[in-house]
């Protein structure tokens, strides 16, 4: 791009995404609580967003207004899809919101990124390689059980206990420091 060039359209708001891409999935998926439709919000989200960039207010914070959008989109997916599915209140939302805002603090953030580092170096082999496989190299569960001749209820399992360990790891690291 030259210097009279301008940097598309598109480009702000998905800086922005990208940048809060793992609170609004984390928000997203307490929503919906399914992976595979969580990861459909999330894609609609940024997609939404890029599209009503326009109507966003620069002078307000983009986590507030990127979880708005990505609530209306989740909510209409769930009704959607999920009719049956009783959605989550108002308020708790709203909570969610205000704590992923307290987590997502810059200098919280990486001393929990090295803090996870550590606690991913401590895992088991065995876990270490489906954690590289789900969340380094993008394998989607069921390819995961494939690899690794597991069912897809032992594999969920699996990541459940894995991500106690890591959690539990990541709380006591953060503790010491």
């Amino acid at each position: 791009m030259t210097d009279n060039e301008q940097p598309p359209a598109f480009e702000a708001p998905f800086r922005h995404f990208v940048a809060h891409r793992s609170m609004l999935t984390a928000y997203v998926m307490a929503i919906v609580r399914d992976p595979h439709l969580a990861e459909d919000v999330v894609s609609d989200s940024a997609i939404e967003i890029a599209r009503c960039w326009q109507s966003y207010d620069q002078t307000r914070p983009f986590p507030n207004w990127a979880r708005g959008v990505a609530r209306r989109v989740a909510l209409a997916h769930l009704r959607r899809f999920m009719r049956n599915r009783a959605l989550p209140p108002e308020d708790v939302l709203d909570g969610l919101g205000s704590d992923l805002d307290a987590f997502g603090a810059d200098a919280e953030l990486d001393a929990r990124k090295r803090a996870l580092g550590r606690c991913l170096e401590k895992l088991p082999e065995d876990s270490r390689k489906l954690v590289l496989l789900r969340y380094f190299d993008n394998h989607s569960y069921e390819d995961i059980a494939v690899t690794t001749k597991r069912s897809l209820n032992a594999l969920y399992i699996a990541f459940s206990r894995i991500h106690g360990l890591l959690s539990a790891c990541v709380v006591k690291g953060m503790r010491a420091s």
